[in-house]
């Protein structure tokens, strides 16, 4: 039993724990419940702090392990969570005509979010023992293992997932070697299938369709819903001034005039009511997050753990990001959480487990360099 266990944890350097990350990260936790106070009520607040304390749990119990088992678990974590998205079809609930939860009593489960970590996981684990990736041939799996899931979440409908999930290959294949002309051909590729898509009936939903030509064109239907949401959502970070109108100030969050306000445009509840100023300080502070995760893969030379945190930094990274270019009418509405930011349980407790995963890859590396 004591030799299992000791194979099983494999050496827990705990002076390597990357404290900046987590203390960071639960801050960022924090943050959102004081404006998911302000945007809902202090229930939905509360339960966000509880997923918080659940998340910090899981981070916690996510550095245990050595990071060197999940190779192993890569395929049977990505047979779970395909599975589960195919389920969701026959067994999911319904919420605003989209397919995207499981019911388990008191809260909803959200499969797509544990899939963008498992698929991580995948194609950590297969460029790292792939020796070729200079032919074609070479990514026709690793293509196929992030189409597959692609393809169920967009039919849930959530594009927003699955732009992730396309971008979060191309990351992890760029850091795996595969030359940038490649990448290159496959945006390519990726964008005439997208056109495809929009010309194949039953594909894309017409509310998806109305959000792209709102984006490109708002003047073509000004009072569609989705010209209305990213209207009210740049009005509200406008109205935010370099002050801010306060906390639970807001006018349009208070007046309820901005869409899913405690999800999805949770940006612009914290531009409204904290103002240009400290609205650039959170973001900078969301991005000093980023930059000790791209410090922390940096700093490691072992393939796997450097594809596994770098995978997890692009999750971090472009969801948060699209999240704000949406709310600033960057980006066409997809309906894309702010990681640790928003409400939302199934988002949170993945994020943070995913933090502890990179946590333990760092500790455990050969080679590295403290953050502190």
């Amino acid at each position: 039993m004591y030799e299992f266990l000791r194979n099983f944890i494999g050496d827990l350097k705990l002076r390597r724990f990357p404290w900046f990350l987590f203390i960071a990260a639960v801050l960022l936790c924090g943050l959102g419940a004081i404006f998911i106070a302000s945007a809902a009520s202090f229930h939905y607040a509360k339960r966000h702090l509880i997923f918080s304390v659940i998340g910090v749990i899981v981070f916690l119990f996510a550095i245990i392990p050595d990071y060197r088992h999940l190779p192993v678990l890569a395929v049977p974590f990505y047979v779970i969570g395909l599975s589960s998205l195919i389920l969701l079809r026959f067994y999911g609930i319904e919420v605003n005509h989209a397919r995207r939860w499981f019911s388990l009593g008191p809260i909803n489960f959200q499969p797509s979010e544990l899939m963008k970590l498992f698929l991580v996981i995948a194609l950590a684990t297969y460029f790292s023992y792939r020796t070729r990736i200079d032919r074609f041939r070479d990514i026709l799996l690793p293509i196929a293992i992030t189409l597959a899931p692609v393809f169920f979440i967009l039919i849930q409908p959530d594009l927003g997932t699955c732009l992730v999930l396309v971008a979060l290959f191309m990351v992890v294949a760029f850091l795996g070697g595969i030359q940038w002309r490649k990448l290159l051909t496959l945006i390519i590729i990726g964008i005439a299938l997208l056109a495809a898509a929009w010309y194949t009936p039953g594909v894309l939903r017409p509310y998806q369709k109305q959000r792209l030509t709102s984006f490109i064109n708002p003047a073509a239907a000004p009072h569609s819903p989705a010209a209305y949401n990213a209207r009210q959502a740049t009005l509200a970070i406008a109205g935010g001034g370099w002050f801010g109108q306060g906390w639970g100030q807001g006018r349009l969050t208070q007046l309820k005039r901005i869409p899913e306000r405690h999800t999805d445009f949770i940006f612009p509840v914290i531009a409204e009511e904290w103002g240009y100023l400290l609205t650039a300080a959170f973001v900078a502070y969301y991005f000093f997050i980023v930059f000790l995760l791209w410090k922390m893969t940096r700093d490691t030379n072992e393939t796997f753990a450097r594809l596994l945190m770098g995978g997890i930094t692009g999750l971090f990274a472009i969801q948060g990001t699209m999240h704000m270019a949406i709310s600033l009418r960057l980006a066409p509405i997809t309906g894309l959480t702010l990681p640790l930011v928003s409400y939302g349980g199934s988002s949170l407790v993945t994020v943070m487990a995913a933090f502890g995963l990179a946590a333990n890859a760092y500790m455990r590396h050969d080679q590295f360099s403290d953050l502190s």
